[in-house]
């Protein structure tokens, strides 16, 4: 399909936009540790304008060296010494030909004394979503940020960049003023609350003059008891345009709820539409949506609609930065599909760790990682079209190398065929979908229905093999498994088995979790038995509480603590840890106890061949992330 609209140029105050897709600001963690602006920073940037964006919302800048900074790894635009670092980091986005916009931010409550060396501060005294208790800002503290508010944005300006957006939404100090969950104060702040923002847009405003872009990030609605909601959001919206904001960028939620803006694949897409949709409603201003938009029909649809005016994309533009000229080029298929599986862009956050993605490896390595053609191109076998495999043989080729890919089934996919079942997984869907298209467009000789064995190789005198055999799902050995309502999760998902209406599913980790939530969206009566105390505890956070919440909106019964002994006439036999035993009926059992690598053939191509890369859950059962990575990795060492 075109893509009339989204391509089209904007006018945004006095720039001109090139299209309509804006990146939206997340938090990289690839600057050096005092917020000074890296290469490595420099080259992520630089990559996503390059890749066609419009706009580029660079990622939140602490403002001053007190109680601003809200976590590791942040930008920094708290000093004069870092404008330089900036200005280069902006020359890189425009020569691109995007435009750059800094956000401005002070993290309030939402900060830890381990980042900055004291107490953090707040409009009221209350804890922190950690647990440490952040003190009451006294008015001459409120007066100094709003004072630190525009300094940094004379110096963003003073860098370079187009423009400024205020971070207020998702729980940071602005949105905590406005908000009525955590501004509990008694005087002129708490009895206006949203004239904390309203004055520090004032004193940034008269720091860079009217014709310099200032925009404003809004949370539409918290989603918390006692949160700030749309219908204040939209009468603080009115009084914002009244002060000369040039631009809402409208959001959802607040830090103890992240779920609801880094939003998983348990939600629906486009989860927040709706607010930006109102918001724009109240405004003549241009409207920024945002949250799980990176689907291109759906951002086409939603300005064709007017529920915004520009459509701002996250983790759409970590998976793929190319995503803004593909769709230029009516290309929706070469699009590297966000799974929004939070692994690497969220996941790591709390390691301290730099950003990376879970289907695109040279996220934060843009300059080292990217593709070059091999000095020497050789022949590579590839055994197992799963993830892993596909991806290996995409790279492989694109360097210059021949390969064969040699899949034993007759559909390449390998587990996430499965995966990508449950009416949630349309990303997952959509991600499989890409890497069977690139194989095929990258020149991959594939053989399908053939199982590999060491003469089938031999046949194809390949200078380099990588193993990508996948893993198997096995039988564990409890009494009862053999029976005819028993199966796997893989035969449950593939169509093989068709489950009763009473369903139980054994192993509470994401693949039972998940199994579950799709068996009820079918009108099963599920329950998921999980032998510890908690389930999906292998997830990201923010995608275990939504999986956790669709799971209670599907009505799923959960056994915790619970182990299951034998499976009887119709019925499961658990036992806890206290030695109590209980009995649940079932019509169906399902199993999902984990995986086994396929690991028959690493030996016999060992013993025969030089180079043998072993990748995937050949390797070790885990995560898309891991195939993707190990994938990429082999296609690049070879």
């Amino acid at each position: 399909m075109n893509f009339p609209n989204l391509i089209q140029p904007f006018l945004l105050k006095n720039l001109t936009l090139r299209n309509r897709i804006v990146m939206a600001p997340m938090l990289s963690r690839l600057c050096h540790p005092d917020g000074i602006v890296s290469q490595k920073l420099i080259d992520y940037y630089a990559e996503r304008a390059k890749g066609g964006a419009g706009l580029i919302i660079v990622e939140y800048c602490y403002i001053d060296e007190k109680e601003s900074k809200a976590n590791q790894g942040q930008l920094g635009v708290y000093s004069d010494q870092l404008i330089a670092g900036l200005g280069d980091l902006a020359e890189a986005i425009q020569e691109w030909g995007a435009k750059a916009v800094l956000q401005i931010c002070h993290g309030g409550r939402c900060t830890s004394a381990r980042y900055m060396g004291c107490q953090p501060i707040a409009p009221s005294a209350m804890p922190s979503y950690t647990g440490e208790m952040a003190r009451e800002m006294t008015l001459e503290e409120i007066e100094a940020t709003m004072d630190s508010f525009a300094e940094a944005a004379r110096r963003a300006k003073t860098a370079g960049f187009d423009g400024v957006e205020l971070h207020g939404t998702h729980g940071y100090l602005l949105a905590q003023f406005l908000s009525p969950y955590t501004n509990r104060r008694e005087d002129v702040y708490g009895k206006d609350r949203g004239l904390f923002a309203l004055q520090t847009l004032e004193r940034v405003r008269a720091r860079v003059g009217s014709d310099y872009l200032v925009g404003y990030r809004m949370s539409g609605e918290e989603f918390i008891d006692g949160g700030v909601t749309l219908q204040e959001t939209k009468a603080f919206a009115r009084r914002l345009e009244a002060r000369g904001i040039d631009y809402l960028h409208v959001s959802g939620g607040i830090i103890e709820v992240g779920e609801h803006f880094v939003i998983p694949m348990y939600f629906p897409k486009g989860h927040l539409l709706h607010l930006a949709e109102q918001i724009k409603q109240a405004v003549k201003i241009p409207v920024v949506a945002v949250g799980a938009i990176h689907d291109p029909s759906l951002a086409e649809e939603s300005l064709k609609r007017k529920r915004a005016d520009l459509i701002a994309m996250g983790r759409g533009l970590i998976a793929d930065p190319e995503l803004p000229r593909k769709v230029q080029q009516n290309r929706p298929e070469d699009i590297r599909t966000c799974l929004r599986c939070n692994e690497g862009c969220i996941s790591r956050v709390r390691q301290g760790k730099t950003q990376r993605c879970a289907v695109n490896a040279e996220v934060g390595r843009e300059r080292t990682l990217r593709i070059h053609p091999a000095s020497r191109p050789k022949q590579v076998c590839v055994i197992g079209g799963g993830p892993a495999g596909m991806e290996a043989a995409r790279v492989l080729a694109e360097r210059r190398h021949k390969v064969t890919l040699i899949e034993k089934e007759n559909e390449l996919g390998g587990l996430l065929r499965f995966a990508s079942v449950p009416d949630f997984k349309e990303e997952l869907r959509g991600f499989l979908q890409y890497l069977k298209t690139q194989v095929k467009k990258t020149g991959v000789e594939v053989l399908m229905g053939r199982k590999a064995s060491l003469d089938l190789v031999r046949d194809f005198h390949p200078d380099s093999v990588v193993l990508a055999a996948g893993s198997t799902m096995p039988i564990p050995g409890i009494p009862g498994v053999g029976r005819p309502f028993v199966a796997g999760a893989l035969d449950l998902l593939s169509g093989k088995f068709q489950p009763g209406d009473r369903v139980v599913v054994v192993g509470g980790a994401a693949m039972g979790c998940e199994v579950a939530a799709h068996l009820a969206s079918l009108g099963r009566k599920v329950t998921v038995v999980e032998m510890i105390n908690g389930l999906a505890l292998d997830l990201e956070n923010r995608c275990r509480v939504a999986l956790l919440q669709l799971l209670k909106e599907r009505s799923v019964d959960i056994l915790t603590n619970w182990k299951m002994e034998a499976i009887g006439d119709r019925m499961v036999l658990l036992s806890d840890g206290n030695r109590n035993k209980k009995e649940v009926t079932a019509d169906s059992v399902i199993l999902t106890l984990g995986l086994t690598p396929n690991q028959e053939l690493l030996e016999p191509l060992t013993r025969n061949f030089p180079e043998v890369q072993v990748i995937g859950d050949c390797l070790e059962p885990r995560k898309v992330y891991q195939a993707i990575h190990e994938g990429a990795f082999a296609g690049r060492a070879i």
